[in-house]
């Protein structure tokens, strides 16, 4: 179930259908033949039927208000090898496809229906975004994307960090040092000298 929101996460947005706003979702009874199921109305006018439900989802239907659908219906029990039938998507020609979870969990391996040809791989970037790519090493190399200026972002964030702290230390114990000390200032005028400590 992990593995099918995962993948149908990765297509909506890849389809832009994601939305920010709070979709609204209702039970669907048997009726006139049509299985039971849970259907969510999103902002868009989009609706997407999940079945039997949102809690063991086996096949997820988006209907897009433009006209477009995606049909997802899962290949395994941890659904994360899923079958795609697209029609008017911006990122796929119209057809079917299998979407294939790889060992690892930021590359989805997209390929032909009957499952003998790879077509290519939906990656997923550590920095958020994804993106379709035909070959595995482009897909590899937009995973990874901006990862040395994350590290090194976070190497100057805590380098920041324990610079500040070092300072504020320092700060503090000066204040300590200037606070356990007297100071004795001295006048004087014509025979008499003043001395004031504190």
């Amino acid at each position: 179930m992990k593995h099918l929101a995962s993948a149908l996460a990765v297509c909506f947005l890849v389809t832009s259908c994601a939305q920010a706003v709070k979709p609204v979702a209702v039970y669907i009874p048997m009726v006139n033949g049509e299985s039971e199921h849970d259907e969510v109305v999103l902002p868009t006018g989009d609706v997407e039927d999940i079945y039997p439900n949102k809690a063991t989802p086996h096949e997820t239907i988006f209907h897009k208000a433009n006209g477009g659908k995606i049909d997802a219906i899962c290949l395994n029990e941890k659904c994360s090898d899923v079958h795609l039938q697209i029609s008017e998507s911006k990122v796929f020609p119209d057809g079917a496809y299998q979407l294939l979870q790889t060992d690892d969990p930021m590359l989805i391996m997209v390929r032909d229906v009957e499952g003998t040809r790879t077509l290519g791989y939906l990656a997923k970037n550590h920095g958020g975004g994804s993106q379709f790519f035909p070959d595995l090493q482009q897909a590899q190399a937009y995973e990874h994307k901006g990862d040395t200026a994350r590290t090194i972002g976070k190497v100057v964030g805590g380098t920041l960090l324990v610079a500040a702290l070092v300072v504020l230390a320092g700060a503090a114990a000066a204040a300590d040092a200037r606070a356990n000390t007297v100071t004795t200032r001295c006048t004087s005028y014509r025979n008499s000298t003043t001395c004031t400590s504190y």
